[in-house]
């Protein structure tokens, strides 16, 4: 994808600091330290989170952030969310706009709302009446279906730019692919057959058993069992963990100049 003149020389080193730092450090809670350190760097901000959350039982799975230089993470453990904190978050457009539309842009709170808007939103009401956040800007990652998983970041005095909407949208799949090599790191990587990768790449991209059959041309009995077996053999129980056994380690960024332009530069995917 051609970056055109938002992004910089520069940028673009810090869009590769952002994985390969991702890459080298300790696999973290959900993603490894680093990748949110680096984030803050690459795009200034008050708060960088890293959320994931089972939509079906209202649980949160993970949330890690990066607030002002200082780090903490919850893993769910508390339970369901509350009922009206879980409904304020399903009408808040910016959260819910990928999976209404099927779009893995990366959105702002101000593409959907003024400033005198957001504050009448309840999301905004029960999570930030008390806090100094105006601004955010949310980029959805690949989840399993009823899964959400998303990475933040939050402003006090200025809105997000075209520039770091664009950081962000380069680095998705990068993003991706660093969470998934952590998982496995988490989780160690055993041994799956040839067509219980092929099943676990599938999961990976949110596919359910039903449609997996359908693509592989087989019973979604089969596809059933074949992750009974993952699950059995690895003693792994989520199917975003199970998906991590799939795919290739993290990829790296390589740096190409496009041509016909003075600043523009474009990101190239490299297996490692």
């Amino acid at each position: 994808m051609a970056a055109s003149g938002l992004l910089r020389e520069r940028d673009l080193r810090a869009l590769t600091a952002v994985i390969e730092d991702g890459v080298r450090d300790d696999p973290g809670p959900a993603v490894p330290w680093a990748v949110l350190h680096r984030l803050h760097q690459l795009i200034p901000a008050d708060a960088v989170l890293f959320e994931e959350a089972d939509l079906r039982n209202r649980q949160p799975v993970v949330d890690q952030a990066v607030l002002d230089g200082d780090v903490q993470w919850f893993d769910g453990s508390e339970g369901p969310v509350p009922a009206e904190v879980w409904a304020a978050h399903a009408s808040f457009l910016p959260y819910t706009y990928s999976a209404r539309t099927g779009d893995v842009a990366a959105v702002r709170w101000s593409d959907f709302y003024s400033q005198t808007e957001l504050k009448n939103q309840p999301f905004y009401d029960l999570l930030h009446h008390d806090s100094p956040v105006r601004y955010g800007i949310n980029l959805p990652l690949p989840a399993p279906a009823g899964w959400t998983r998303k990475v933040g970041l939050f402003r006090t005095h200025r809105d997000f730019t075209e520039r770091d909407r664009l950081a962000l949208q380069l680095l998705r799949p990068h993003l991706h692919a660093v969470y998934l090599d952590a998982e496995r790191r988490r989780h160690g990587v055993p041994y799956v057959t040839r067509r219980e990768r092929e099943i676990l790449h599938l999961v990976s991209q949110g596919y359910s058993n039903a449609e997996i059959a359908g693509s592989l041309f087989v019973a979604v009995a089969t596809v059933r069992k074949h992750l009974e077996n993952v699950f059995n053999r690895t003693g792994i129980r989520t199917r975003s963990a199970a998906a991590a056994l799939a795919l290739p380690p993290a990829a790296s960024f390589s740096v190409t100049p496009v041509s016909g332009t003075r600043s523009g530069t474009e990101l190239r995917e490299n297996d490692r």
